[in-house]
């Protein structure tokens, strides 16, 4: 029996309905069709419709679209026959109809990814590029913090959407970056307007793209809209000095007299009507944001990552932040001595077998941290380190910072760190 034109715009209506009045509802629906879900979900869903008040014809043929519960995965659904009825690519489809059902409200797990960190370990050991994850996560997202110009957002998406399109998911991208929109200083850092634009307006309906600007990435906890767990949370050439020094390991006299020694004299300052901080460094005068300066140290920086991240991916990571951060990494408390600044000299007294192996480690060369070799304890819970030397990777997206390091003669070659934490509650 053929369908009526009029029950189906209705039925339609209904669904965007439903999808628009709970934003926080549609996001959570992801979680329902992931792998792990997805067997109960589709059961439920088809026993809702068999009791539903949708027109036998209009019920009949979604129950058959469906498989009637027969379904492995959302690709064994009739796809073509969904998007006839709904108007909907496959995936989308059914989280509309999970909502109009009422699932969603029977389900109190919140959007986030479903791998587990033994799933994510399997995965890495297997292939080069660690964002490859979002190929395999059926709730792939990602968060970068510090997202800068959007670069890195920019290239992502243009990677991976096609890709995720031709399996039927969606990709979401969160963006946070601490520079306040409008302000004079850090300009060539702003997230750029052009881009922002295009990733805003896509015309894709498998991306879910938002951006947070004057967001301090260490105060993410009354922040709406973020999941409380991303597939990859990613930082592209984290911030120095702000995780550069510990503070549970240099004292606050410390860390400044080593910033003016390296950076300069700097003061708070007012310019063109809004704060900011003067450094004065070989000559000449520099202005940054009021809280460049800011410590928080790689400890809060690994805490940040391990609660937001099925995997972690830092990117364009300076000599300085590096090792300091691996001191934190390591289980060797002799890697964390009191109130000394990492030099060249000290790092290979320090670090002894494992920093001189990195240290030889050439571009594009690999180590693997052996799980025995990781601190584990209660501030930090990452059961795999891999690091590479470079900055750029085939395949693997990079932000502008990283691509400009070909062209830094002062500095020495960046670091790739990909992490894996341990499964706690966020």
């Amino acid at each position: 029996m053929t369908l009526d034109p009029q029950a189906i715009a209705e039925f339609r209506a209904r669904l965007r309905e439903s999808q628009e009045t709970n934003r926080d509802a549609w996001n959570a629906s992801r979680r329902l069709i992931a792998a792990v879900n997805f067997p109960t979900t589709l059961a439920q869903l088809v026993s809702a419709l068999q009791t539903s008040s949708l027109p036998p014809t209009l019920r009949d043929r979604l129950d058959g679209a469906l498989r009637h519960g027969t379904a492995a995965c959302v690709q064994d659904l009739q796809g073509g026959v969904l998007r006839q009825l709904t108007g909907l690519p496959p995936a989308k489809a059914l989280r509309a109809l999970c909502l109009l059902f009422g699932l969603s409200e029977k389900h109190s797990a919140s959007p986030g990814s479903a791998l587990s960190s033994a799933q994510v370990e399997d995965f890495i050991r297997r292939h080069r590029n660690p964002f490859d994850l979002l190929l395999e996560d059926d709730a792939s997202s990602v968060l970068e913090l510090g997202a800068g110009d959007l670069s890195f957002a920019a290239e992502l998406v243009e990677r991976y959407l096609p890709l995720l399109e031709s399996q039927g998911k969606d990709l979401t991208v969160h963006c946070v970056d601490r520079l306040s929109p409008g302000s004079q200083v850090g300009a060539r850092y702003h997230a750029d307007p052009q881009r922002l634009a295009r990733l805003m307006n896509l015309p894709s309906g498998s991306l879910e793209f938002r951006f947070w600007g004057n967001q301090d990435m260490f105060e993410l906890a009354k922040l709406q809209g973020l999941w409380p767990r991303y597939t990859v949370v990613t930082c592209q050439a984290p911030p120095t000095p702000t995780v550069a020094y510990e503070p549970s390991r240099l004292s606050q006299g410390v860390i400044e007299d080593h910033l003016r020694r390296a950076k300069g004299e700097f003061r708070l300052v007012r310019e063109g009507g809004e704060e900011a901080l003067e450094v004065r460094h070989r000559g000449r005068v520099l202005l940054f944001p009021p809280w460049k300066f800011e410590i928080r140290g790689p400890l809060a920086f690994l805490d940040l990552l391990a609660r937001r991240g099925g995997l972690c991916v830092l990117s364009a990571v300076d000599t300085e932040v590096f090792w300091e951060l691996l001191s934190q990494l390591l289980a060797d408390p002799r890697t964390r001595p009191r109130d000394v600044i990492f030099t060249p000299s000290l790092t290979a007294e320090v670090f002894g077998e494992v920093g001189r192996a990195l240290a030889a480690l050439p571009v594009g060369g690999t180590m693997v941290l052996s799980k025995e070799a990781l601190r584990r304890d209660r501030h930090i819970r990452f059961r795999y380190v891999e690091i590479r030397r470079g900055a750029l990777f085939d395949g693997v997206p990079a932000s502008r910072t990283a691509k400009m390091f070909k062209d830094m003669t002062e500095e020495t070659h960046p670091w790739f760190l990909t992490l894996i934490p341990e499964e706690v509650a966020s």
